[in-house]
């Protein structure tokens, strides 16, 4: 049974003469550890109902671009692999024209004994679950598959990660003794297909289903795929990503990767550019794609774990609670302290991308800088042509171009140069979210925002006082290229 705090439904009541159950996938794409889908298989159970998942995809939202599109619809090719021998109608659906799904929503939800969608506190999943509970007329429920630590649990955000980690040595073992079921298709019963109800509930809304050639030909990535793609009012001047295919098989191969590979020496490598060291996992947990709950279920069977092995007391500290590797306890804390400290600020404050929410003592150090001299000023087109006199900071901002992400540590370098680089810190803020949010693979996410607004001074503290940042934290290029071996990387990107 899912845990009530990972449901939020609207005030109407189950359809009983419903004729079948909806689970409209936006943010959870995936067909194992979901507790959504989980949630939608119990009631067609229970109704003897067909179970009628659409993974839609849509384009009226400001980043909507080929590079969003292609690793999507990669995941859609996954997904239908592997819903196409159980008892669930799989219906992937991409828009063609703006508002399109609104209408599909509303044909598909009105004969349903309940709407079933992902609950996700931000970007365009938020917008779309917030439509459907007052726009559908039967009992719409938004179900929380984003982590391991329901967004609605703790009732309040978190300053630190300290203090949220303080939270989750005290709770999390609660929370991993409730997981998704890792193969929710085995329980289905043998419901009636609903095929024929999809079929119609195209055709009442007059919207055409979309070819499976067409999500293949976009999947694939290639010239045929853009020329697929051209069609679709979305941006085309990002480009698909070659070497990072979408989609939960993908993702569990990299999963399985990075811990035989990298996982041991995670704690020492992931800063260290030249050993690509980090886990790569974060485009598939963004489109949901692969579960925090099958990550970390891996890494504790990796590590013979039990909670035997829990070293109290239980004071938030980084190293030696859990009682496994140093490698296995970084990268725990980075997948649930550091994301879910996001997703859970994200549910608490709506406005999250608004820089209004800073801390109060950031904001004012900002504010008692903003008219300090600068070294360089930079126009936002140069900033995203990575126009600048710092080859390291270009090199950076290449790498989220070509590849849609920034190495860990360098995120954060790329970060602070923007803030000294900018007007002001409220245009750097802007400017950063919109650099992001329209090249990362794993933008316009909570911990995505996360990453942004540490840059000024969320889940942080006070350092010494200097021009420009006031009390924020400081960091410069020099001092990472004197830490960590930078040449081959900037090599790698200068002429991307």
């Amino acid at each position: 049974m899912i845990d009530v705090l990972r449901i939020d439904a609207n005030d109407k009541p189950l359809n009983l003469s419903g004729t079948h159950v909806v689970y409209w996938m936006t943010s959870a794409r995936r067909a194992r550890w979901n507790h959504a889908l989980d949630h939608a298989i119990v009631l067609a159970n229970e109704h003897n109902v067909p179970l009628i998942v659409v993974e839609c995809l849509a384009l009226g939202h400001r980043w909507a671009n080929d590079r969003i599109h292609t690793f999507v619809l990669q995941g859609m090719i996954d997904n239908r692999k592997l819903f196409e021998s159980s008892a669930v109608t799989y219906v992937p659906y991409v828009e063609t024209n703006k508002a399109q799904a609104g209408g599909l929503l509303r044909s598909f939800s009105k004969d349903a004994v309940a709407v079933v969608i992902d609950d996700f506190p931000t970007y365009m999943p938020r917008d779309v679950a917030r439509r459907a509970k007052k726009l559908v007329q039967c009992s719409v429920q938004c179900i929380d598959s984003n982590g391991i630590v329901p967004m609605r649990a703790p009732q309040r955000s978190f300053s630190t990660a300290h203090s949220f980690r303080r939270y989750i040595h005290k709770n999390v073992l609660n929370f991993i003794a409730s997981p998704p079921e890792a193969e929710p298709l085995k329980l289905l019963k043998d419901l009636p297909d609903g095929t024929q109800i999809a079929t119609q509930c195209f055709k009442d809304a007059d919207i055409p289903q979309t070819p499976l050639e067409f999500i293949w030909r976009v999947s694939e990535a290639s010239r045929e795929g853009i020329e697929a793609l051209a069609v679709l009012d979305i941006d085309h001047e990002v480009p698909p990503i070659d070497d990072r295919r979408g989609g939960s098989l993908t993702a569990r191969t990299v999963l399985k990767k990075f811990i035989e590979q990298k996982l041991d020496s995670y704690h020492i490598d992931r800063n260290h550019p030249e050993r690509q060291g980090g886990s790569g996992l974060s485009p598939w947990l963004h489109y949901g794609h692969i579960s925090s709950f099958e990550i970390v279920h891996e890494v504790l069977e990796s590590q013979k774990w039990n909670p035997m092995k829990i070293t109290p007391p239980h004071n938030g500290r980084r190293a030696g609670w859990w009682g496994m590797s140093e490698g296995a306890e970084a990268f725990l804390d980075q997948v649930i302290t550091w994301r879910e400290l996001g997703f859970v600020y994200c549910y608490e404050h709506p406005d999250h991308t608004s820089f209004d929410t800073l801390p109060e003592w950031a904001k004012k150090t900002l504010e008692e800088h903003a008219n300090d001299d600068r070294p360089y000023i930079y126009t936002f087109e140069q900033l995203e042509r990575a126009e600048t006199h710092d080859p390291l900071w270009n090199a950076a901002q290449m790498q989220l171009r070509k590849d849609g992400i920034i190495h860990n540590y360098l995120r954060m370098l790329w970060g602070k140069k923007v803030l000294e680089w900018c007007p002001d810190p409220e245009t750097a803020c802007e400017w950063l979210i919109r650099l992001n949010d329209r090249w990362a693979l794993d933008g316009r996410d909570p911990n995505s925002y996360t990453g942004i607004f540490w840059i000024f001074g969320r889940f942080d503290r006070g350092w010494f006082e200097r021009a420009v940042f006031g009390k924020i934290r400081y960091m410069t290029s020099a001092s990472t290229q004197r830490k960590f071996k930078t040449e081959d990387y900037i090599r790698k990107y200068a002429d991307s």
